[in-house]
């Protein structure tokens, strides 16, 4: 289990911030970019691969990697990682011990944080605070390269591909299918 911070991003040690809401393979472009030396994960990448825009500048380019909502939910809690990544996005902290029961109940029409997390990145670009590019999954890779160029970093895409989503999903708890119930029609427009 990870320490609970700090959660701060630490600017120095990256060179573009990478964030997600989970289940959209934030990790497989994060490993494309440090092969080739482009720094995304800093010591505490578990714990800020999921925040929200902190509202002050970090003074890094960002990327914000969200969409196919319903199977991210599920991908999610497939690997387990549903209730924590609300957390980090609801709260800012690594707390997969707070069961989702308590996400529905504080956060009814957003428990697991995307609109959240999603609006925090909206504000810090529409105010100038940093450079942020929405890339909306699954994306090709020139749609990638269309995000990187907006925020003014350059990546090699050659190589990179986005693997087919697994299908296969285990029972769903009836947190989860409420869950799923609430994000049906949800869609974040950047």
């Amino acid at each position: 289990m990870q320490p609970l911070g700090p959660s701060e991003v630490d600017a120095d040690s990256i060179d573009v911030w990478v964030v997600s809401h989970g289940g959209v393979a934030s990790n497989a472009l994060c490993d494309h970019m440090q092969a080739q030396g482009i720094r995304t994960r800093p010591g505490n990448y578990g714990l800020i691969c999921h925040k929200q825009h902190p509202g002050i500048s970090i003074g890094k380019p960002i990327i914000v990697i969200h969409g196919d909502y319903l199977d991210a939910i599920r991908s999610m809690d497939r690997r387990k990682f549903l209730t924590a990544n609300a957390a980090k996005m609801c709260l800012g902290i690594n707390a997969p011990e707070i069961p989702l029961s308590r996400f529905l109940q504080s956060f009814p029409k957003d428990p697991v944080g995307f609109s959240m997390f999603l609006e925090s990145f909206r504000s810090a670009k529409e105010s100038g605070l940093d450079k942020v590019a929405f890339l909306r999954y699954p994306y090709s890779n020139e749609e990638a390269l269309q995000a990187f160029k907006e925020v003014g970093i350059e990546v090699d895409m050659t190589g990179f591909a986005l693997r087919e989503r697994k299908k296969k999903y285990s029972p769903r708890s009836k947190d989860v299918k409420s869950i799923l119930e609430i994000y049906q029609n949800y869609n974040f427009e950047e």
